[in-house]
């Protein structure tokens, strides 16, 4: 195979893989054939990640104000139409009754308080049932 032949299946089939596959021989075949003029391709050049991390990487993994909701949104969809009392949802969503207590205003249709407790319901709408109840 020449480095002319090689090229032109790179342009035809859109890479060297699917050039490979089309023409019925290996990859390496193909690289091969474009080294002999030095490489030259039509194809993008490699260009390396930006070094470092996204702040919303960080935010997910040490910001409190995204976490915690994120736990607690997922504690309340596993609860479904079930209640649970607040110290007991606290350890099963994973965070500190201080940190629950932070956030207890973004989700107070799903909170239940009963004389000296509260309760957290699954749905918004055993919430209600449950408020009907008392």
């Amino acid at each position: 195979m020449t480095a002319t032949e090689a090229k032109a299946a790179i342009t035809r089939y859109g890479s060297q893989t699917k050039a490979a596959a089309a023409l019925g021989c290996g990859r390496k075949t193909i690289r091969k054939a474009l080294a002999k003029c030095g490489g030259a391709t039509d194809a993008k050049p490699h260009v390396a990640p930006a070094a470092g991390r996204s702040l919303s990487e960080f935010r997910a993994t040490y910001d409190k104000s995204t976490i915690v909701p994120a736990k607690v949104k997922a504690g309340l969809s596993a609860l479904g139409n079930r209640w649970e009392y607040e110290v007991v949802f606290a350890k099963m969503v994973g965070v500190s009754l201080m940190d629950l207590g932070a956030v207890r205003e973004q989700f107070a249709e799903y909170v239940v308080s009963m004389r000296e407790r509260r309760a957290w319901a699954g749905t918004k709408a055993t919430a209600e049932a449950m408020r009907r109840m008392l």
